[in-house]
């Protein structure tokens, strides 16, 4: 059954009349199967539009837009990723990548207009099921990402359509296990780790006569707390040497992809200045290598160490929580990590050893 409900839409300047937004919604077994609105100057002209849209819908002729009809969701996310690829702010390549492969399975075959919640369990069901069998936790950012080509949808294509699928999936997919919050990981170097994999990695690159100085990267990933891209992204330009500085430019952040540089100390009393300037100047980049080969690489000298649970990125873990051992504020330790928010920097990013807490304030009543 049809019906349309009538609201006030106040203006933000008082300046400026009041206008009316008529909404028609239409249900099938309690769910709603079509809903459109309409903003108008007066509520008779908003009550007329309803009315007369209603009356359609009840002899079948729903309005439905003719693309909503034949688009799939697969074809939809290809318009998206181009949409936003040609604006200010592009997408990421997590987000590139997750889209593109949620489009080549069976849901990216959907039609839009087609689209239910059953569909979305049914792909995360797929998901989990497929040769990579990826965590709950990807298979609910592959979702996210989804559901914002959904929500976008409307004011980039004109496209009647919602996220309801998604929203309606949700407590099935949370009953079942099939996505879960990601977890926090707290995984540091311990014991003599660190000596072991610096002394293998320099073993590796002399032994495969790589030019890869994965050494120095693994040296440099800790000092500064960058990401393996951010350092790969490192340009000689950019370096301060008087002043043990150097610019990062696009540092990684969850809304601004572009344009967020930051000036970086290279600590390590001096180390980390040592290290770049005994780089080759062969690129316009002081590390011009590819970040994903050299994660490969300390991937594979991490295994043969029987080193379990410990990743690349845990790195960037490793070197701020080593500034808060050594007596640096969180304030300072965001200046080094570029962290934006305090809390998730303590959260996610430090992992302080008890032990060094008492080393600290022995040091520090000495002094």
């Amino acid at each position: 059954m049809a019906y349309f409900t009538i609201e006030v839409v106040k203006p933000a300047n008082k300046k400026n009349k009041v206008r009316y937004r008529a909404t028609v919604r239409e249900k099938t077994c309690g769910r709603v199967s079509f809903s459109k609105r309409k903003t108008f100057d007066y509520k008779a002209a908003a009550t007329k539009w309803a009315k007369e849209l209603i009356h359609s819908l009840e002899n079948g002729e729903k309005p439905t837009d003719r693309e909503l009809q034949v688009l799939t969701v697969s074809e939809l996310i290809l318009k998206y990723i181009d949409k936003c690829n040609r604006s200010t702010k592009p997408l990421g390549r997590s987000a590139q990548s997750s889209l593109k492969q949620t489009g080549r399975y069976n849901i990216g075959k959907v039609k839009l207009v087609d689209l239910r919640s059953q569909h979305i369990i049914d792909f995360a069901l797929e998901r989990l099921e497929s040769e990579r069998k990826p965590k709950p936790q990807t298979v609910a950012g592959d979702i996210s990402f989804l559901r914002s080509v959904l929500i976008h949808a409307k004011s980039l294509f004109g496209l009647e359509i919602t996220d309801q699928a998604i929203v309606e999936s949700y407590p099935t997919l949370r009953r079942l296990r099939l996505i879960a919050k990601s977890d926090k990981r707290h995984r540091r170097l311990v014991g003599k780790e660190y000596e072991y994999i610096l002394e293998a990695l320099e073993e590796y690159q002399s032994r495969d006569k790589t030019e890869l100085p994965y050494a120095d990267l693994f040296e440099m990933s800790v000092l500064t707390c960058l990401r393996v891209s951010e350092l790969c992204r490192l340009e000689w330009k950019n370096l301060m040497e008087e002043k043990s500085l150097i610019r990062v430019t696009d540092r990684k952040h969850p809304t601004h992809k572009q344009g967020n540089d930051m000036l970086l100390p290279l600590l390590g009393k001096g180390r980390a200045l040592e290290l770049i300037l005994k780089q080759p100047r062969t690129s316009k980049f002081i590390f011009p290598y590819n970040s994903k080969t050299v994660g490969t690489g300390f991937r594979r000298v991490v295994r043969s160490l029987g080193i379990v649970d410990f990743q690349y990125r845990d790195l960037r873990r490793e070197g701020c929580s080593l500034l808060i051992e050594k007596g640096f504020s969180l304030p300072q330790v965001a200046a080094v990590s570029g962290h934006k928010d305090l809390k998730i920097l303590h959260d996610i990013y430090v992992t302080v050893f008890p032990e060094t807490l008492i080393h600290l304030e022995m040091t520090k009543t000495n002094t």
